[in-house]
């Protein structure tokens, strides 16, 4: 399903990829545990056409991920990036916007199925009327994992998803990929994702 070849990346003066490959099947979850600066972050943004390699090439269902096929492969990709960032706005209405994008419009979304699913993450009814600029750190990532799921993207591209959640919180979401039927690609230094049946990286340039 997806699919890096001899795929090489330089920025600035630091080689982070050096003929990197890997290949990815449909339902495999992959967490990518290598060192601070190792390239993990820039290995999402390759998939997601936000940089561009040096050399090598890399495909997402037999699609090369060049310009001309970003829209098609975007459109089964969810990003959650470290430092996630939302519209200033409450929370509700916020959400209600990112439903009304084209590429999201046709998909199954109302208030209820929000506050559903911020009841599930431990987020009080009150998170809807919020403003995103004064919620915690907290409560910003698992409104990012809210969105993921309601998003329900085939392919879940996370980086350092659980860096700002207590212990039980990382337990849930680790528990929740290891059993959904997605492809996953998870940054993370976390320990909790270092189980079965995640498939860990620690060096990608082995």
């Amino acid at each position: 399903m997806i699919r890096f070849k001899n795929v090489s990346l330089r920025l600035g003066n630091k080689q982070l990829l050096r003929q990197f490959n890997l290949t990815i099947a449909q339902g495999e979850k992959v967490v990518i545990a290598a060192p601070s600066g190792s390239g993990k972050s820039s290995l999402l943004k390759l998939l997601l056409g936000f940089l561009e390699p040096d050399t090598g090439q890399i495909n997402f269902n037999r699609l090369p991920v060049k310009p001309e096929n970003m829209r098609e492969i975007r459109s089964q990709l969810a990003y959650l990036s470290q430092g996630i960032d939302f519209p200033n706005g409450k929370v509700e209405a916020v959400f209600h916007e990112i439903f009304q994008y084209t590429a999201n419009k046709q998909l199954p979304y109302s208030r209820d199925l929000l506050l559903q699913k911020a009841r599930e993450l431990k987020l009080g009814d009150d998170i809807l009327q919020k403003n995103t600029a004064n919620i915690s750190g907290g409560e910003r990532q698992r409104l990012g994992w809210a969105l993921l799921m309601l998003l329900d993207r085939p392919v879940l591209l996370l980086d350092e998803p659980t860096s700002a959640l207590d212990e039980p919180m990382k337990r849930y979401f680790v528990d929740y990929i290891a059993q959904c039927d997605k492809t996953v690609i998870c940054c993370s230094h976390d320990p909790e994702w270092q189980t079965e049946p995640i498939r860990l990286i620690k060096n990608l340039n082995r």
